[in-house]
Parts: structure tokens; C-alpha cells; sequence
């Protein structure tokens, strides 16, 4: 059995929006948005956390299990 511990808030926050400024400043096509970048990304985050808080697994509905390929599906 592997178990690793929930990454931080900034954690996520450094990760994903490195990821998404990478891709902005790299595609001339959106140049100007990578200042959008940081409320992005906490946004997205903070949905996660939520979802992931509020939309427990129950034996009828077994597929609720979420982790962090779903957000990272986003960018």
C-alpha cells in the first residue's frame, strides 16, 4: 500500500500555476492573458477542494472519487 499526504494550498497554487504561465507565455494566440493566470488557477482549486469535500462516494454513486488528475485535466 503507497499513501502520500494532500499537497498544500500554495503548493498546488506554485504548481499549476507554473504550468499554466508556461502555456500562456508560449501561445502567441492568448499573449496577454498569463495575468489571469494566478485567479485561474486558485479558482480551479478551490472548485476541487470543494467538490472533493462535498461530493463523498456513496455505494450508488461509487464513481465520486476524485484526485489530483482530475484538476490537473484542467490545464
Amino acid at each position: 500500500m503507497f499513501w502520500m499526504p494532500d499537497l498544500s494550498q500554495l503548493s498546488l497554487e506554485t504548481i499549476f500555476n507554473s504550468i499554466l504561465k508556461g502555456f500562456l507565455a508560449d501561445n502567441p494566440i492568448v499573449k496577454g492573458l498569463e495575468k489571469y493566470s494566478y485567479s485561474v488557477v486558485k479558482a480551479s482549486i478551490d472548485i476541487y477542494k470543494k467538490v472533493c469535500r462535498e461530493l463523498l462516494p456513496t455505494p450508488t454513486k461509487s464513481h465520486y472519487t476524485y484526485n489530483l488528475r482530475d484538476l490537473s485535466k484542467i490545464f
